[in-house]
C-alpha cells in the first residue's frame, strides 16, 4: 500500500548520469536558502571535480518525480574512510513536508549498510538553522569550523 507521506520506504536514489543529469536543473532552492547551498551545476562541477574521491550525485525521487539531489564522496583519513555529504537539497516546492527527513534518513541507512566508513561529515553554513536541526536530529555533532560553515560528523 503507498502512502501520502514520504518516507523512506518511497524514496528513491538515482545515480545522476550523462543520461540523466539534466533532470536537475528543474530543481531550485527558496531565494532566501542561496546564500546556504550550491547552485546544481556547482554541485555537478564539484562531484566531476572530486571522482577520484568516488564522487557520486544521486537524484532523489518520490513517486517517479525528482525532488532533491544528495552529492557524496569519499575521503581517506589515515586508515579510515569517511563518507562526505558534500550536498543536499530538497526542491523548494517539497520542502517543509517531510521530504527532508526521509531522503536523509533512507540515505544513511544506504551509507550504514556499506559497512566501509568510519564516519560521516558534512557541513552547513552558519544560519542555516534548519540544516542545523535536521543534522542534530539524525545524530550528527559539531566538531569544527571553518570560515562560516560548521563542520558535524556522525559515527558510524
Amino acid at each position: 500500500m503507498k502512502t501520502n507521506h514520504p518516507t523512506p520506504g518511497n524514496i528513491e536514489f538515482k545515480e545522476v548520469t550523462p543520461d540523466n543529469w539534466r533532470i536537475i536543473n528543474s530543481l531550485s532552492i527558496k531565494e532566501e536558502q542561496k546564500n546556504f547551498a550550491a547552485s546544481n551545476v556547482t554541485i555537478l562541477a564539484r562531484a566531476f571535480v572530486y571522482r577520484k574521491e568516488n564522487a557520486k550525485v544521486f537524484a532523489v525521487y518520490y513517486s517517479d518525480k525528482p525532488i532533491g539531489l544528495i552529492m557524496q564522496r569519499d575521503w581517506i583519513d589515515g586508515e579510515k574512510i569517511v563518507c562526505i555529504m558534500d550536498q543536499f537539497m530538497i526542491d523548494k516546492n517539497s520542502q517543509g513536508r517531510g521530504f527532508g527527513k526521509a531522503a536523509l534518513q533512507k540515505w544513511l541507512s544506504m551509507i550504514e549498510a556499506e559497512k566501509k566508513y568510519s564516519c560521516i561529515q558534512l557541513c552547513y553554513v552558519e544560519g542555516d538553522i534548519a540544516a542545523k536541526h535536521l543534522y542534530e536530529n539524525f545524530g550528527f555533532y559539531e566538531i569544527d569550523k571553518d570560515d562560516d560553515e560548521i563542520i558535524m560528523q556522525k559515527d558510524l
